[in-house]
């Protein structure tokens, strides 16, 4: 069957039995539309797989750049999703390969080479315990126009929160799929592409394109990103997260590390870049000690570095920043664990020791050891208590006790990510954008509480759904969830339908939207375990959460999903959304 938007081939590699086999991605598409929807059927097929999935609009459209990550997290035995950026995945789809799905296990390390159609295993034997950069500097040398996939020696050790890198700044970083692949000795994928897949209406996409590329750049994200390096770091503060590492006391320096990382980075920032057709080029390059290395800009990374472990010397901060992306570990768990471990006394906030610390992780040195399976486990075997989200994943960014909306998805989001369902949401930006923050809540919802932080109202509940589907959109189609945000979901229509030939409407996405987190949450209740839960220490303190207002937003959630009190899907509701097979 051919397909517009689509290559209609998804590559299989069997590690254990060295084999290559491809499935056509029709079998998916209609249902569960590409990405994070296809990634998740295929993963509940084949639960022991890593999956890599790009969406119908990937390489396409502006900021199509996108693909899924999906697997098992060995940090929370969940469902494990991240999304990521860059230029592998369009280069995954010119290579004529809608995904790859990665089952068993190497006996020695290997890596995957994809040149077009000619796929084969080779020996990672030679490079095996170098960093990601290191990695995808060997792999490319002498060949700029090759894409690298790879996990650094935080990978190769399994380190439960290492991450799989995209090139010098793009992660698939939430979860710790990282040490998946880390477990299945496989060091990277290397692709070459000089194929793709065609467009049903090339001169419809040549007019949508142009719309979208529009909507993004008058948007306020597009000019938030112009001068990121004037209020990068300041705007933090004025946010109200407390990036504090003990999640009690306020830091006394914060301002002043704030306007010193602003300094930093007006001296040495030299540029900017973007993901793959993206306007938005949220990346700032900057130049420090001889090395350029590109900053993520709509995230927390520098920032949870900054204030979380309190360091008020931006160029130490920016060495840390540097040794996470090195070795390809999810920066926003690495700083929790090392916040947690100075609790315990084992490492100094705001000094050199930070460093060292970190590569105790790596290394699995002493009680590096400990550290590297994850915040829970280490609060388990210390008998300190720890900030956690569900599974035991490592909060993402901040503390979320103010923020009850984003303890809500820490509780019932399969993942166990925020930022995967909650990225833009008007209550993180309520007190720097008020009168935004109000006039969303009240568009989507009619109730203007929804935007406040503090709120456990009903309304905030399914804005917060309504969240989490135009998130699972934009991961399935492809496209970055920034973008998505900033323009009208019928461009987003027009341009599937340009692609695809398909047309959809904006209820449809919706419907499409639940079918993928019912199944997310099937897979969950298959081959998962735990509730939805979030640690005890959460409840406490000045900002703690109140535990009934909290469950009783969650009874919510799980109505406006179609759930029952226990979150276990409705029959009558999974045989709507074509999923009564499963349940």
């Amino acid at each position: 069957m051919r397909m517009f938007g689509y290559t209609n081939k998804i590559l299989f590699v069997d590690l254990t039995k060295r084999q290559v086999k491809t499935e056509p991605t029709d079998r998916y598409a209609k249902k569960f539309l590409g990405g994070r929807g296809i990634a998740t059927k295929i993963l509940y097929e084949h639960p022991d797989a890593l999956v890599f999935m790009t969406g119908p609009l990937t390489s396409f459209v502006p900021s199509g750049s996108r693909m899924d990550v999906v697997g098992v997290s060995p940090i929370t035995g969940l469902l494990g999703g991240s999304s990521t950026g860059g230029d592998f995945p369009s280069a995954l789809k010119f290579a004529g390969y809608d995904g790859i799905v990665i089952t068993g296990k190497a006996e020695k390390p290997i890596y995957i080479k994809i040149d077009n159609d000619e796929v084969s295993l080779e020996s990672a034997e030679e490079f095996w315990g170098l960093n990601v950069f290191d990695t995808i500097d060997y792999l490319t040398h002498g060949h700029p126009d090759l894409r690298v996939a790879c996990i650094g020696r935080a990978g190769e050790r399994m380190v439960k929160f290492a991450g799989i890198s995209f090139s010098h700044r793009n992660l698939a970083s939430r979860g710790g799929l990282g040490a998946v692949m880390g477990a299945k000795k496989l060091k990277a994928i290397l692709v070459h592409g000089t194929k793709g897949a065609n467009p049903y209406n090339p001169m419809e996409l040549m007019s949508v394109f142009q719309e979208i590329q529009e909507s993004i750049m008058e948007s306020g994200e597009f000019l938030r990103f112009k001068d990121w390096h004037r209020n990068f770091v300041p705007t933090i503060l004025n946010l109200r997260m407390p990036y504090f590492g003990d999640y009690e006391r306020e830091w006394e320096k914060a301002q002043e590390a704030a306007l010193k990382a602003r300094e930093f980075f007006e001296k040495h920032t030299v540029g900017r870049a973007s993901c793959f057709s993206c306007p938005l080029r949220c990346w700032g390059l900057v130049q420090y000690d001889g090395e350029t290395l590109p900053i993520n800009l709509c995230q927390g990374t520098f920032p949870a570095a900054v204030f979380t472990l309190k360091i008020d010397d931006p160029e130490l901060a920016w060495k840390v920043y540097q040794k996470c992306q090195s070795e390809g570990l999810d920066m926003m768990s690495t700083v929790a664990v090392v916040a947690y471990a100075s609790r315990l006394g084992k490492v100094t906030l705001g000094s050199e020791e930070i460093l060292d610390f970190i590569e105790k992780i790596v290394r699995r040195e002493g009680e590096g050891d400990i550290f590297a399976e994850g915040i829970k486990k280490a609060s388990e075997h210390f008998g300190v208590p720890a900030v956690y989200v569900k599974g035991g994943m490592e909060s993402w960014s901040s503390d979320i006790r103010p923020f009850i909306g984003s303890a809500l998805i820490s509780a019932v989001a399969d993942s166990g990510s925020v930022n995967r369902a909650l990225y833009g949401f008007p209550e993180f930006y309520y007190y720097i954008k008020k009168e935004q923050a109000e006039t969303v809540a009240t568009r989507f919802v009619g109730d203007i509480e929804a935007a406040y932080p503090w709120s456990y109202s009903s309304s905030k509940v399914k804005l917060a759904v309504l969240w989490e589907n135009m998130h699972i959109i934009a991961d399935s189609l492809g496209v970055c969830v920034i973008a998505l945000l900033t323009t009208p979901l019928e461009l987003w229509a027009q341009a599937h339908k340009a692609v695809t030939g398909e047309a959809i409407t904006k209820e449809e996405f919706m419907m499409l939207a639940e079918r993928i987190r019912s199944l997310e949450r099937l897979f969950n209740l298959k081959y998962g375990k735990g509730q939805d839960e979030i640690s005890e220490r959460l409840f406490t303190g000045e900002y703690g959460i109140n535990r009934e207002e909290l469950n009783r937003m969650r009874l919510v959630y799980y109505s406006l999903r179609g759930w029952d009190e226990n979150g276990v899907p409705d029959p009558n509701m999974l045989k709507m959304l074509g999923l009564g097979d499963l349940g």
